[in-house]
């Protein structure tokens, strides 16, 4: 009988300690449970790449286009340009270009009378400007392809060797530019300049539009 008792007793002992310890072990193994997600996703991180401005400031380029003189009809302009990037807004550029004169509606009805001599044709100038990125943004080329450009506006002072004399020019205008690539750049550009001139007559301010493209390349 007391041997009965004994293994009721100790019965009883392990199954009161049993029900204290489950609830904890239970609690737990849910909290486990509840920290690993149902489904873990095979994701990877993919590179992405992205064609901006290098970080060089430095940008030297060739143009060509057409050159208004005025009086002297429309001639080819070319000429190069340097460029040095401020900030991503403002640009110092210093630039030359070069063309040769038409001849004047008189030279054209008198025959054989000219305004200039053949050396005093040629047309060059030089200027230093300051330009201001007003509207970047992209170009897409297809969906799913864009290259980034920005649209400028420029201004600045030089000077113009024609007519066997150099005059002070002022110009203004406005370009395009396309970035093919990290370094390389397409510009297609507007300018007006503006000087003094009497070749054909009283003085007077002349304004001769020059329209161009070129490339350019940081470095």
């Amino acid at each position: 009988m007391e041997n009965r008792t004994k293994h009721l007793f100790l019965t009883g002992f392990w199954l009161a300690h049993l029900m204290a310890v489950a609830p904890s072990v239970f609690a737990a193994d849910e909290t486990e449970r509840d920290d690993r997600p149902l489904i873990e996703p095979d994701v990877k991180p993919v590179p992405v790449d992205q064609a901006l401005i290098d970080t060089e400031n430095f940008e030297i380029g060739a143009f060509a286009g057409v050159l208004n003189i005025e009086d002297f009809e429309s001639s080819f302009v070319y000429g190069g340009k340097l460029t040095y990037h401020l900030s991503e807004s403002f640009f110092f550029e210093a630039g030359v270009g070069f063309a040769e004169a038409g001849t004047t509606s008189f030279e054209n009805l008198a025959g054989n009378v000219q305004v200039l001599t053949d050396s005093e044709r040629d047309y060059s100038y030089y200027n230093i400007n300051l330009g201001y990125n007003i509207l970047p943004g992209q170009a897409f080329l297809t969906e799913n392809y864009a290259f980034n450009t920005n649209f400028y506006l420029i201004a600045g002072a030089g000077a113009t060797d024609f007519g066997g004399d150099t005059r002070f020019t002022l110009n203004a205008g406005a370009g395009y530019q396309i970035l093919l690539t990290d370094s390389l750049a397409i510009h297609l550009g507007v300018r007006q300049h503006y000087y003094q001139i009497d070749v054909v007559g009283a003085e007077k301010t002349t304004m001769n539009t020059e329209i161009s493209t070129g490339l350019s390349v940081f470095f």
